[in-house]
């Protein structure tokens, strides 16, 4: 499935990127501007970015249980992605009312 339409990605590509970041530091914050660098890709439009979020923390989830990882320490990154999330999320609204208000004046 593309994720991506700007850059042509796929689902898959995004999540072999997220597993290579967790093999090498399963504790580091993945973003989406991580994995995009590592695919020598930019994000565009950006529409795409939370539901690249929720692919990081998808796999994420999977790659901890797989490695039957200290569940308190897992809690702990999700929050730091969610927190990710919810930045992104205000960053996008604050965007779109300063376009709207250009647009007005």
């Amino acid at each position: 499935m593309i994720v991506c339409s700007c850059n042509v990605i796929s689902r898959t590509d995004i999540e072999e990127v997220i597993v290579d970041f967790l093999n090498a530091d399963e504790w580091q914050l993945i973003t989406p501007g991580k994995v995009y660098q590592a695919m020598n890709a930019r994000g565009k439009c950006c529409g795409c970015f939370p539901g690249v979020i929720d692919i990081i923390v998808e796999t994420t989830q999977r790659y901890h249980a797989l490695m039957q990882s200290p569940e308190p320490r897992v809690v702990d990154l999700l929050n730091r992605i969610a927190d990710q999330r919810l930045r992104l999320e205000n960053a996008n609204k604050r965007s779109a009312a300063k376009r709207q208000s250009n647009m007005v004046a």
